[in-house]
């Protein structure tokens, strides 16, 4: 399971099939989240800001071999088919088809496929929804959240890479509601900001969360919108 099939779980309310959050805010971090899926692969590298406004976010492939996924190996020939795109240009939904066009789809689609959920559609307006089937692997993921956010256990670099794009999505509230708020947020931006993985995998998420913050990501879920 990719970390944009983990996103999506804790996106979705598993009773109604919603998304909590706001459908821009969840395209963009479900791209984000096959960058820095490619990233802890490394599959690609992503220039820092201390490259200069020039180069920072720019995007290196460094393996181009099949990833067994249809929609990582889609971003690699994208990225291969022209050298040195950068991250905002890959995700932001005001760029002209960005990576995340139809991803949410496509990844829902499998985890219906995979019987983690169902597909509904409503009888008036044909607004589809999709609730929890199996709740064996959403009900996994929240557990490793909350083990890390509330609990305090040190996560993997897989589990921080998805609280950073849970919180830059603006659901982490929702997510893990825990305690105490403002713990769980502080302890989010702690381990976001911490030293937990590559280099190279700490520039991915920096680079797609800014890029989700330019383009209007990062503001919080609408509670009721279609998945």
């Amino acid at each position: 399971m990719l970390i944009a099939d983990e996103l999506l779980l804790v996106a979705l309310d598993e009773t109604t099939g919603r998304t909590i959050a706001s459908g821009l805010n969840l395209d963009a971090a479900l791209g984000a989240a096959l960058l820095v899926e490619l990233a802890l692969a490394e599959r690609i590298s992503i220039a820092p800001s201390e490259a200069g406004w020039t180069q920072r976010g720019k995007v290196t492939v460094i393996d181009t071999g099949p990833t067994d996924d249809p929609d990582l190996d889609a971003v690699l020939v994208k990225l291969t088919e022209k050298d040195g795109q950068k991250v905002k240009n890959l995700i932001s939904p005001m760029t002209w088809r960005p990576i995340s066009k139809g991803l949410k789809d496509r990844r829902l689609g499998r985890l219906v496929r995979q019987g983690v959920l169902a597909e509904q559609r409503s009888a008036v307006l044909g607004l589809r929804s999709h609730p929890t089937v199996d709740p064996g692997p959403g009900r996994e993921v929240r557990g490793r959240l909350w083990s890390a956010l509330v609990d305090g256990l040190t996560p993997t670099e897989r589990t921080v890479a998805l609280i950073a794009l849970v919180e830059a999505t603006g659901i982490l509230p929702k997510v893990v509601v825990g305690p105490d708020r403002k713990r769980v947020k502080a302890r989010a931006k702690q381990l976001s900001q911490g030293d937990w993985a590559a280099k190279a995998v700490k520039d991915a998420i920096a680079e797609a969360t800014a890029a989700m913050a330019a383009s209007g990501g990062g503001g919080g879920g609408d509670g009721g919108g279609g998945s």
